[in-house]
């Protein structure tokens, strides 16, 4: 941290900040290191004043800093306060002491295959939360990820946006750090959060030993980000795949943090996820950190006749801890900025220090956290927005251990350095006994009022508010039940799974039912039989009485039209697969398709003007749309997949459609996909190598259910539509698949 310079300010928010010293500096501001009026230690961005005059900069500013107050999780941080029409415009976060990854590799190499794992899923638990809040990060990096020791912390992330359309970009420049760029950053493609996902995948090869693309720095580096294939040698075999899907070329077959969340594998180390190399190194760093911290003139009495003795430090507003062996004498603590007197007569006291085993439950909020300095390469400098978790019991200094000045620090002489270190020590054995008694130090949730949640016309923001992700739905689903598992002969019959049990309940006897759908009202559904005379679709109220046959088909699914008076189905004519509509109340029906394609899979839309299929032509299987209204008419392609696309199902809605991308045998084996009506937008939903198809739609349009894994053993999933919330559903031993949901 370097000195404040005479045109820096020396404190943001009518004086509710006071600035102490530079912590870095970048294309947007200046980052500081700051205090609150309690004492807390803050990061302080101050925007460029210039940029306050850029036409709409301080509206995205204002924007993206309430996004970032959305962001919640395990691995990151909140802003806890801002003033985008200051003059200039600030921003204040948490500040967090520890290590950058950078640093960390720099000084002990290449990270083990278990501490990987470890980092991998923190860092991809913060971006689902950054995600969740609408936010891209735009410039992951190792620079910008703290190593704390129970797990990494992503900072520096919410006001990317802010500088689009400023001089700064319009005059070359990429929000962003080279080496970390996805193609379509460098080629001025559409940015979507899957150019996060690139980056993780970046850090983790570069975390390995090795980066995947080289150096950012070499002249051939964007060329082979564009073009070619990354060297993931140094990437160990249990982490070589998912980091290859990260760096995927085109952005729709990255995965999403909670898909890369369900395919990983965490190896968790007995003690410490950290190597004792790299442990050592954090700890030795922490204890300066630390006191530099906490050391607050205000914290401790001045009178030097005083003796203290006292519970940890508290928040702003909150009262002491009431052990009774303390007690705190002597004139009251000093104005906020007074200095401590340098009587070495000022002592502290307190109980014996209590063992671990035996230490004072832990309080559940963060302690304090703290901010590295930018990294030079950085081209928009933003502060820290990291969590620290409490610390143990007994955290503190080490005996053997001497706080040292941070870097960049000046060092004082003399009277005033004597007054300083004795300032230090007195704050330092407080703290330490304080640890000692009770393991932490506890902060008051972030508030102007020291109320949770509470509004403060200071400005002081309130506690970030997390967005409620949708509840699972409780609409019972239509499931196949494969009763003899692995056997070449089809023994499948109709379960309906609820969502309160964890096991189906069988609504029809059979021997080969499949492939169920719900009518429309949800008091019948549909389903396929064959027997030795072939394949029909069948009907059934909902508990699975008056079964009834409705038409000969040539196999595949069925689909409701709206009304619930036809089913699309598919039957032969001139030798090839069509599409035909069949009236349910007397089985008479209507070709749809007459083309040589051969067709499977309808999904009739919501409003009944569509049915979507899968059509094969020489270009291989993609899914088409269909005018009922039009027989005959030619299929209309909305999807252009280099793989085969089946299994499409609209949304409630009828503006979006899941599907399968890929089939069994090939690369992933299927994939979930999400396009809109026209095709457009198309993304990954689901990618594992566990093979997924069958996508179909919650009636309240916020879960995707679809099996997942061999044909021979497959099982029912839900994801949010979000790509959140992967679960199980399939508990027991029975195979699950074609789940219908409405």
């Amino acid at each position: 941290m370097k000195p404040l310079g005479a045109g820096d300010p020396a404190s943001v928010g009518d004086g509710r900040y006071r600035l102490v010293g530079r912590l870095g500096q970048g294309g947007m501001g200046v980052v500081y290191f700051g205090r609150s009026r309690s004492g807390r230690a803050v990061a302080v961005k101050v925007v460029r004043p210039e940029l306050s005059t850029e036409p709409g900069f301080r509206r995205r500013f204002a924007d993206e800093v309430a996004a970032a107050r959305r962001v919640g999780g395990f691995h990151t941080a909140p802003v806890v306060d801002a003033d985008p029409e200051g003059e200039p415009a600030w921003l204040v976060t948490a500040y967090v002491p520890g290590p950058t990854l950078r640093d960390l590799l720099d000084q002990t190499g290449p990270l083990p295959t278990d501490t990987l794992t470890v980092l991998a899923a923190g860092l991809a638990e913060a971006l689902a939360a950054i995600h969740q809040a609408g936010v891209i990060h735009r410039d992951l990096k190792p620079a910008n990820i703290i190593v704390a020791e129970d797990g990494p912390r992503v900072i520096d992330f919410g006001i990317a946006r802010a500088l689009d359309g400023t001089a700064l970009t319009q005059t070359g420049f990429q929000i962003g750090t080279l080496g970390f760029l996805a193609p379509e950053q460098l080629t001025g493609g559409k940015l979507t959060p899957a150019v996060d996902m690139f980056a993780l995948g970046v850090v983790l090869s570069q975390a390995a030993g090795r980066a995947p693309f080289g150096d950012g720095g070499s002249a051939a580096w964007p060329y082979r980000v564009v073009h070619e294939q990354p060297d993931l040698t140094d990437v160990p075999d249990l982490l070589r795949g998912l980091v290859a899907a990260c760096l995927a070329k085109d952005p729709l077959d990255r995965p999403g943090p909670s898909e890369f969340l369900d395919q990983l594998t965490v190896q968790h180390p007995s003690d410490a996820w950290l190597p004792a190399e790299a442990t050592a190194l954090l700890r030795k760093q922490a204890p300066a950190a630390y006191l530099a911290a906490t050391d607050h003139p205000s914290a401790v009495p001045t009178d030097p006749r005083t003796t203290v003795s006292w519970p940890p430090a508290v928040a702003e507003g909150q009262s002491l801890a009431a052990d009774p062996r303390t007690t705190v004498s002597g004139p009251p603590p000093v104005a906020d900025g007074q200095a401590l007197a340098g009587d070495q007569r000022a002592t502290v006291s307190a109980p014996p220090p209590v063992a671990e085993e035996h230490a004072p439950a832990t309080d559940p909020r963060p302690a304090t956290p703290a901010l590295p300095a930018p990294a030079g390469d950085q081209v928009m400098a933003s502060h820290a927005l990291t969590v620290r978790s409490s610390p143990g019991p007994g955290f503190g200094p080490p005996p053997d251990v001497t706080p040292v000045q941070p870097s960049g620090g000046l060092v004082p002489s003399g009277d005033a350095g004597a007054r300083r270190g004795r300032r230090a020590t007195v704050a330092a054995a407080a703290l330490l006994v304080a640890a000692a008694i009770a393991g932490l130090l506890v902060w008051h949730p972030w508030t102007g009022s020291g109320e949770p949640g509470a509004d403060n016309a200071g400005g002081t923001s309130p506690s970030p508010r997390r967005s409620t992700p949708a509840a699972f739905p409780d609409a019972a689903l239509l499931v196949r039940l494969d009763t003899d598992p692995g056997s070449t002969e089809c023994h499948s019959v109709i379960g309906r799974r609820d969502s309160t049990t964890d096991n189906p309940e069988q609504l029809i006897d059979g021997t080969c039912d499949a492939l169920p759908q719900w009518s429309p009202d949800r008091k019948s559904f549909a389903f396929t039989r064959k027997t030795a005379e072939g394949s029909a679709v069948w009907t059934a109220n909902t508990d699975g009485t008056r079964v009834r046959r409705i038409a000969t088909i040539s196999g595949g699914r069925v689909s409701w039209s709206p009304d619930g008076k036809r089913l699309a189905v598919l039957r032969r004519a001139d030798g090839v697969q069509q599409l035909f509509a069949v009236n349910v109340s007397d089985g008479s029906t209507q070709q749809l398709t007459s083309g040589s394609g051969t067709v499977e899979d309808p999904a009739w839309s919501p409003d009944g003007k569509r049915i979507a299929v899968c059509l094969q032509k020489t270009s291989g299987w993609q899914v088409h749309v269909v005018d009922p209204a039009q027989p005959g008419a030619e299929p209309r392609q909305v999807t252009h997949q280099s793989r085969r696309a089946l299994d499409p199902f609209w949304s409630p809605d009828g503006r979006y459609f899941a599907y399968t991308a890929g089939a069994p045998g090939e690369g992933t084996g299927g994939d979930i996909r999400i396009a809109k009506a026209d095709g457009s937008d198309d993304r990954t939903l689901v990618r594992t190598a566990a093979q997924e198809m069958d996508p179909v739609w919650s009636p309240d349009g916020k879960w995707v259910a679809f099996v997942r894994g061999p044909l021979d053993r497959p099982a029912v999933w839900a994801i949010r539509a979000d790509g959140t919330g992967s679960r199980k559903l399939t508990t027991g031993s029975t195979p699950e698949g074609h789940p219908s949901w409405r």
